[in-house]
């Protein structure tokens, strides 16, 4: 069976197997949907020239208006997502620096060192970067700092063990834009780095050979949106652009067979699926997907690596047909269990493995990693809940909670969770030796990096964006914490944020929904951050036949709908207790859901995805 474009927390059960990081399963009662429901406005003139020209229904011209698609050429490029639409990576501020130096360093065949990060992002970026220089026949040492031991970021004793390596040149991962003391220890050490990050830059940037990072000052580069991996995959398609026009004689790889790690880390990173991210997105899962037969009956080649091979099988991937959902909710999680409970550097052991029986050994040992990360999991979740539940901090703002208790390296995963709870913000801070390192997970749409600017003078340091966040703070300060983030977000909910809309694409009949319009839409994903999977109203709905429940737990709602003459089936992933409210499912309803196609054994027909039902007009 395939659904289309699956980016949502049924991924899992979509794919058929497998664990995932979504809702606790012991937490899950009647869902609560959103009370307000409001469809997207959208410019009608522009929806419908682009309908016209590219002889599309209106609701497609709609769905791409709406996602800031004005042209005609935009679109084409947004739905074809060609290799040629990729930006001229010395666009790119610093770029011209960084590979004038690593060709000389290449030619000289001196080895190149590789400094990364311990989440998806960082892993693949590393791989990545390991890969090209070894292709080029340059040896590329790596270092990843211990979650537990070390924490995020550029460190001496990382920088130092790549000196001991061999390498005087060092490229950074996914890290280093605000390394200001360890850069000037490379400097004393006598590395020379090139510092490539896409997190927000501070106003003075480290000391570099150069400093790549879209979203630095007086940085042109059309596109700012790049993950980690991403702004590592522009500067090696530079390098070689650079070794093949000055004759280098050492074949150069085929950088589209990378374009999976790229879209690894793009996805796990929810960066915008926007632009360049897109085009790598749609590349990369058709290299992670397995071989399938064509049309035609012939088998295409499976182009997958032999880690990703054994990942896939020790997680009990059998998708023919991968999308952003595996990536999400079964491939990432296990390469960041690596980096939570293990060492990530055994994630890049697997990317950068060839031979399939330490592929599998490998991939193993993760697997391992991770069901421990999911035991540590539960543990903090259910200490959280009952955390919240006896001091009524339901009711709050936000929640703040701390523990010495708690596993570092699933902090991050249980904050998600209680916001997906609550609908509130939460912050989860791990205490050792006075010392609190938490993570932050926003909700409603609230900045929380902004919101804990507001709250610096009562912190040791603070990172992160809008929807996630990290920081360290004295155990004697996070009670003042508490009550200044709390106020802190009260008033950004005060001025205006609606916390329980449902944010709609248009509304439609179920007429509408058939086959040969679901395979134009397909041509819209992959979905993800920024491009989200299309949601529609449909009204005066009623279920017919007797609902019922899938999944190991029952945890997963299937039924039908008809509206006027039409029928179609759908799953409510996560909303197997409507089961136990039959009232909710009677009378004519409002349905808001997004369409997919069901294949299975060379049949196609439409199914939807539920993602709330309310009476009818309410």
């Amino acid at each position: 069976m395939r659904l289309f474009g699956i980016g949502s927390p049924g991924a899992a059960a979509a794919g058929g197997a497998g664990e995932r990081e979504g809702p606790m399963s012991d937490s899950a009662g009647p869902p609560a949907f959103p009370r307000k429901w409001t469809i997207r406005s959208v410019d009608k003139e522009s929806a419908e020239k682009l309908s016209r020209a590219l002889n599309v229904p209106l609701l497609m011209g709609r769905l791409l208006t709406q996602r800031g698609i004005q042209h005609p050429d935009e679109a084409r490029k947004f739905l074809d997502a060609p290799l040629a639409g990729l930006h001229d990576p010395f666009l790119m501020k610093g770029m011209e620096e960084a590979v004038s130096h690593l060709v000389e360093q290449v030619r000289s065949r001196r080895p190149i060192g590789v400094y990364g990060d311990y989440d998806v992002d960082g892993i693949s970026a590393t791989a990545l970067l390991c890969r090209f220089f070894s292709q080029l026949g340059v040896r590329a040492p790596y270092y990843i700092p211990n979650r537990l031991d070390e924490g995020y970021g550029l460190h001496r004793k990382g920088l130092a063990k790549l000196k001991e390596a061999g390498c005087e040149t060092v490229v950074t991962v996914d890290c280093g834009i605000s390394a200001h003391a360890a850069a000037k220890e490379a400097e004393e050490m006598g590395v020379r780095l090139v510092i490539t990050d896409h997190h927000r830059p501070p106003d003075e940037l480290p000391p570099s050979v150069a400093v790549l990072n879209p979203q630095r000052r007086g940085c042109g580069y059309p596109f700012r949106g790049l993950s980690g991996v991403g702004v590592a995959f522009k500067l090696i398609t530079a390098v070689r652009r650079r070794l093949h026009e000055s004759g280098f004689a050492t074949p150069l790889p085929n950088l589209k067979q990378h374009l999976d790690l790229v879209a690894l880390g793009t996805v796990a990173d929810v960066v915008p699926l926007r632009d360049e991210n897109h085009i790598f997105v749609r590349h990369g899962l058709e290299i992670l997907s397995p071989s399938e037969v064509a049309e035609g009956g012939f088998e295409t080649l499976d182009r997958r690596k032999a880690g990703i091979r054994a990942l896939q099988a020790a997680a009990n991937l059998k998708a023919q047909t991968l999308n952003v959902g595996h990536i999400s909710f079964l491939i990432a999680p296990r390469l960041n269990a690596a980096g939570r409970v293990g060492e990530a550097s055994l994630g890049v052991e697997l990317l950068t493995a060839d031979d399939e029986g330490e592929a599998r050994s490998r991939a193993e040992v993760l697997e391992e990693w991770n069901r421990q990360r999911q035991n540590l999991q539960q543990q903090a979740w259910e200490e959280a809940m009952a955390m919240v539940e006896s001091s009524g901090g339901a009711r709050d703002e936000a929640i703040v909670l701390a523990s010495d208790k708690w596993h570092p390296g699933v902090v991050g995963i249980v904050a998600a969770k209680l916001t997906e709870e609550y609908h509130q913000p939460a912050v989860l801070i791990h205490l050792k030796d006075g010392v609190g390192k938490g993570s932050v997970r926003s909700a409603m749409g609230l900045h929380v990096y902004k919101a804990l600017e507001r709250c610096s003078d009562f912190l040791i340091q603070f990172g992160g964006h809008k929807g996630a966040a990290g920081l360290k703070v004295a155990e004697e300060k996070i009670d003042a914490f508490r009550e200044r983030f709390r106020e802190v977000i009260r008033g950004m909910k005060e001025s205006g944020v609606d916390e329980r809309e449902l944010l709609l694409d248009a509304r439609v009949d179920f007429s509408e929904m058939d086959v040969p319009l679901l395979e134009q839409l397909e041509g819209m994903a992959p979905f993800g951050e920024e491009n989200p999977r299309p949601v529609f109203l449909a009204s005066r709905v009623e279920v017919t036949g007797s609902p019922g429940s899938v999944g190991r737990e029952g945890e997963h709602l299937k039924l039908n709908f008809r509206q006027f003459r039409e029928e179609r089936e759908a799953i409510g992933f996560g909303m197997g207790a409507l089961l136990r409210e039959p009232e909710r499912l009677n009378g004519k309803l409002d349905v808001a859901f997004s369409p997919g196609l069901n294949r299975w054994r060379g049949n196609t027909r439409v199914q939807l995805e539920l993602r709330a039902i309310r009476p009818a007009g309410g």
